[in-house]
């Protein structure tokens, strides 16, 4: 929510009220490198930078011994001492007087220099606009590359505190030169404001034509909508004509921004501006209609320029949240450095990949959400500086009552989610399941996010993704509010007693004759993060009564697991089997509503009831449902050694093992009575056979060679398998409000 005054809230729900649109133009280009500005000569209270610094008020009124410049009424400033504490907004002032009739007897100059800007077909010079300093009376602009001036304007007679310069083109221009020869006021400094390189305009409503503008976001991460701003205005001087080649229109690019601001005319008769955001030009997003006579924008935010840009990883990876956000928004260009803001509770939060193949060849858009989503984040464009923001959810907004809505706000089912089933980037690409809002819900998630390595970034990940599943979403129309923004959290009053919260998560702005009206906005009441305090777990059979002034609880039945099949044996052929992995118990979680102090039948084993719920229309999860509030894991399938209580299914026993033997060569004596780890063999060589076979003789001198079969050991049995674990009953609530 945007701050505001008092006498801002109360004109904004004013029975009449009026809204004032102003839209600045800033056609720069944004790869635009400033360099030393120069100049003939320089006040000591100058401030050269300031030139380009877009800020276009008046300088402080300092006293100067220049005529008519000083005035002990105590209107006016006294120099400091030293001239770095003065206030800002001075600008360029020059040390060289204006003569009695206005004239410099050195012609006073101040030339911006500049790189990276491919062409330019407009400029603007500012002067400052109190009487009592003046302005040019006598001067020219200069265009210059590589210190040979391709334009010249020159002014004579001039009253005007701004002028704008068009109607050239100039390729790879390097330095504007602004050089005044006469002041329309005697014994004055020359004094500057602003240099601008291009077009830097303030549009209203009445220069617009049409005006729409969506504020949009996801805070789960899942997607990533982002802002989209139109704007229709009249063309009739042909000013905006792609086919001339002279024109203004040639300089235009992408990522050239048009700042939008609405204010709420207040009782005084002041205006209070809240700023919309920042929009940009993207692919294009013009179009011409009536052969030319209007020209319209179509321009989105900050997140829109990234959505679908190619991430180009640095050299260097970033290791933090805030250090991939700078690194995102560096890819728009050296100009859009440091237009991000980072939750400084989150900015050093840890965020790293295994290695730099796992961000290369994504989207700056999927970059960002993976890197917000890992952190507990979600990413907008903050409306009131343009810049991209990485923030925490938060629970204030703007109170919204029927009689700034057109119609009773209408309210629908938000989705329901079953799972998240995320696929960890730790080298064995895990699978690990997060319980979701609802587990009869037919959907799930499925996240493969490079930043999320562990079970514990993944529950800081759910939890964010669950903060937009479930309960309610409401569709209001109204007059509209400028101080709210999306991932505000409103309060909507539906009648003089019954009040509702949720997230504003869509606005839509549009002025039409001046007046803001039929505002849709899109709510989120989800209970999807609903993570209540006190947790139950029940085992056995029995009863469990809801404690006085409970009237909603979330529960996890978890069935009993089902126990390993045991191994098959093994042969002399081969190994035994293990044997079948046994399956979790079959779960079912919800958040429901109950009556006060009622209570609950419960039985766990395969089948779980709890009052009138069962777990019969659950589901197994192999990998394991974790309970997003506790962090605990239950249900998984094929477990060493469950815990009971857990659900988990037993391991299958072990295969037995495969009977080996081998064959020796040995000299039997032919006295030898027994070869009692032989089990069968050959003659080789003299000796008596006995004429029985393959027997060893019975007796006589000598020795026979014998080929014989060695058991090195016997095939094994297969092993049992592990029992699965008993299922449970996990209730958890919130203390009664009167208790809070």
């Amino acid at each position: 929510m945007i701050s505001a005054s008092d006498a801002y809230r109360a004109a904004i729900v004013g029975d009449s009220r009026r809204m004032i649109l102003k839209a600045v133009i800033d056609i720069i280009d944004p790869d635009i490198v400033y360099g030393e500005i120069l100049a003939e000569s320089e006040s000591k209270y100058s401030r050269l930078d300031e030139l380009k610094d877009k800020e276009f008020e008046n300088p402080p009124k300092y006293a100067t011994l220049e005529t008519d410049r000083w005035a002990l009424d105590g209107s006016w400033l006294i120099h400091p001492d030293n001239a770095e504490d003065c206030l800002p907004g001075i600008g360029y002032a020059s040390e060289r007087l204006s003569r009695e009739d206005g004239s410099f007897e050195v012609p006073q100059y101040v030339e911006m220099q500049f790189s990276s800007v491919s062409i330019l077909q407009a400029c603007s010079i500012w002067f400052p606009n109190n009487e009592y300093d003046g302005v040019p009376s006598d001067f020219t602009v200069e265009i210059k590359q590589g210190g040979t001036v391709y334009y010249t304007k020159t002014y004579t007679g001039n009253t005007a505190a701004s002028v704008s310069v068009e109607g050239f083109t100039v390729y790879n221009p390097d330095a504007i030169c602004v050089t005044v020869t006469k002041w329309s006021l005697p014994y004055r400094r020359m004094r500057l404001v602003e240099i601008v390189p291009g077009i830097y305009e303030r549009w209203d409503g009445n220069m617009l034509a049409s005006f729409s503008l969506k504020h949009q976001g996801d805070v789960s991460c899942i997607s990533l909508p982002y802002g989209t701003c139109s704007i229709r205005m009249d063309n009739k001087s042909r000013r905006f004509e792609p086919r001339r080649k002279n024109g203004v229109f040639q300089s235009i690019e992408e990522r050239q921004g048009i700042d939008v601001s609405m204010a709420c005319r207040l009782p005084d008769g002041t205006d209070e501006y809240k700023r919309l955001g920042i929009f940009y030009q993207h692919s294009g997003g013009w179009k011409t209609g009536d052969n030319g006579l209007t020209i319209q924008w179509d321009l989105v935010d900050i997140v829109g320029l990234l959505a679908d840009r190619e991430f180009i990883p640095p050299d260097t990876l970033p290791t933090t949240l805030e250090g991939w956000i700078a690194a995102l928004v560096s890819q728009l260009g050296v100009n859009f450095d440091g237009h991000y803001t980072v939750d400084q509770s989150y900015a050093s939060k840890p965020v790293t990949v295994r290695e730099k193949a796992d961000v290369e060849g994504l989207k700056c858009g999927d970059v960002l959400r993976y890197a917000c989503m890992a952190t507990g984040t979600w990413p907008r464009a903050d409306a009131e500086t343009g810049y991209l923001a990485a923030e925490p959810l938060w629970d204030q907004g703007n109170k919204i009552t029927l009689d700034n809505l057109t119609a009773y706000p209408t309210m629908k089912a938000n989705s329901d989610l079953s799972a998240i089933i995320f696929t960890l980037n730790d080298g064995n690409s895990t699978k690990y399941v997060v319980s979701g809002n609802f587990t009869a819900s037919s959907d799930t998630v499925s996240i493969s996010n490079p930043f999320i390595k562990t079970q514990a970034d993944a529950l800081t990940a759910a939890r964010l993704i669950l903060s937009a599943y479930g309960g309610n979403m409401l569709e209001i129309t109204g007059r509209g509010d400028p101080t709210s923004e999306i991932g505000d959290v409103d309060t909507v009053w539906l009648d003089e007693s019954q009040a509702t919260t949720a997230r504003r998560i869509q606005q839509d702005f549009s002025l039409t004759d001046g007046v803001l009206q039929n505002v849709g906005s899109v709510l989120l009441q989800a209970d999807g993060s609903y993570l209540f305090e006190n947790r139950v777990v029940l085992t056995g059979n029995g009863t469990w009564t809801a404690p006085a002034g409970v009237s909603k609880i979330r529960y996890i039945l978890v069935g009993d697991g089902e126990n390993g099949a045991a191994g098959t044996d093994g042969t002399w052929d081969s190994a035994g089997e293990k044997g079948k992995d046994g399956e979790g118990g079959k779960i079912k979680s919800e958040t429901v509503g109950i009556n006060e102090q009622q209570v609950f039948a419960y039985s766990v084993s395969k089948t779980v009831a709890f009052g009138p719920y069962t777990n019969t229309d659950g589901y197994v999860y192999p990998y394991g449902f974790t309970d997003i509030a506790s962090g605990d894991v239950y249900g998984r399938t094929g477990v060493k050694s469950p815990l009971p209580g857990s659900g988990d299914g037993g391991a299958g026993g072990a295969g037995g093992r495969k009977g080996n033997k081998h064959t020796e060569t040995v000299t039997i004596d032919s006295s030898a009575k027994s070869m009692s780890r032989v089990s069968s063999f050959s003659a080789e060589g003299g000796g008596d056979s006995g004429g029985g076979g393959n027997r060893p003789p019975s007796g006589g001198g000598g020795s026979t060679t014998v080929t014989v079969e060695v058991i090195d050991n016997y095939p094994g049995p297969g092993q049992s398998g592990v029992k699965g674990a008993t299922g449970c009953i996990v209730i958890w609530y919130d203390k009664p409000e009167e208790e809070l």
